[in-house]
């Protein structure tokens, strides 16, 4: 007598349980075996895609995805999948045909709008962006994602009032979202509220101690509205935690510029120049500070920096040069 076939549901909610749990290997065999169960079944495809997907194993994943899609083809999940996979693989334009396809599969699935605009956010494509998540936004109105994003949009194409609305809306949803306060502060900057910037800024800070963005533009509004001892000390907080950043030195030393301490603005703009040595506007200022703090020879090695690492073919060079010949040149004089 013939023994009856296991029963694919349960081979396909063991891989998704074994899945869950970040056992890949095993929900790969429980997927496998419910395809060998019942082959007619996209959905063993479509996660045993993911599986493979979770090990890099992108060949495997995309013969999944295609063949869930064979089965299905207006599984939106799947073509969602298999679009991102297009992403990594190195096919933008494959990725926006899936996630279009996706899109008119199900004009409600969320997901691939979210994927689509986060692909076109990447590249800082916002006018591609924005119609994506004007949709979503259609669809749900509180999509905490979808609505700081469109916030970014809208404050970077100079809409801060509307951006302001869409930060607000998505901290309604979950006021625990340091970036998004972050952002919010941005956008009252943008238009001239300094007090609720500042206040945006600081719950940011409050969530996220760490959120180097925040702590940097409390500082910068800190020393701009006169609060100098509140911004040199959020400076120096930002720099011990992340001492890599070069924008709390060069804040630093925009601090210490206004307060005419040029020695202690020299040493954070030599920071700053070490982190990214080919800005030359900022080399520039290296220049003149290290002249009005009396100390012009410190200078040269920043400046034979950038020559060393420039292109050959940069014209810029032979003014780093005069710079280097008059530091020289001065020095001999004293």
């Amino acid at each position: 007598m013939q023994e009856k076939p296991e029963n694919p549901i349960d081979y396909f909610e063991l891989g998704i349980r074994e899945l869950d749990s970040g056992n890949i290997e095993k929900a790969i065999e429980a997927f496998i075996k419910a395809i060998e169960a019942d082959p007619g079944d996209p959905r063993p495809y479509n996660n045993l895609g993911i599986a493979y997907e979770l090990i890099g194993n992108f060949d495997k994943a995309r013969e999944a995805y295609e063949k869930a899609i064979e089965i299905n083809p207006h599984n939106s999940s799947t073509l969602n999948n298999l679009a991102g996979l297009s992403l990594l693989d190195g096919q933008p334009v494959e990725a926006v045909r899936l996630y279009e396809y996706a899109i008119s599969s199900d004009p409600l699935y969320i997901e691939s709008y979210l994927n689509i605009t986060r692909m076109f956010m990447e590249i800082n494509a916002f006018k591609m962006a924005e119609p994506y998540v004007r949709k979503i936004l259609e669809i749900d109105n509180e999509n905490i994602e979808a609505n700081n994003i469109m916030g970014i949009i809208t404050s970077l194409t100079d809409r801060s009032e509307e951006a302001i609305n869409h930060f607000q809306t998505a901290l309604k949803t979950d006021a625990n979202q340091p970036a998004i306060f972050s952002n919010l502060g941005t956008a009252f900057r943008g238009i001239g509220d300094e007090k609720r910037a500042i206040l945006s800024f600081e719950k940011a800070v409050e969530l996220n101690p760490y959120n180097i963005t925040a702590l940097n533009n409390l500082g910068v509004l800190y020393r701009e509205t006169g609060n100098i001892e509140k911004a040199e000390h959020l400076f120096c907080h930002s720099i011990d935690i992340f001492p890599e950043n070069p924008f709390p030195y060069y804040n630093l030393a925009e601090l210490y510029i206004t307060t005419g301490q040029y020695g202690k603005a020299l040493d954070n703009l030599k920071h700053y120049i070490a982190l990214i040595p080919l800005d030359m506007d900022n080399l520039f200022k290296t220049f003149g500070i290290a002249r009005l703090a009396d100390r012009l020879e410190e200078v040269v090695p920043e400046m034979d920096r950038f020559i060393k690492e420039s292109n050959p073919k940069d014209t810029r060079i032979k003014t780093v040069e005069l710079w280097i010949k008059m530091v020289l040149g001065i020095n001999k004089t004293v």
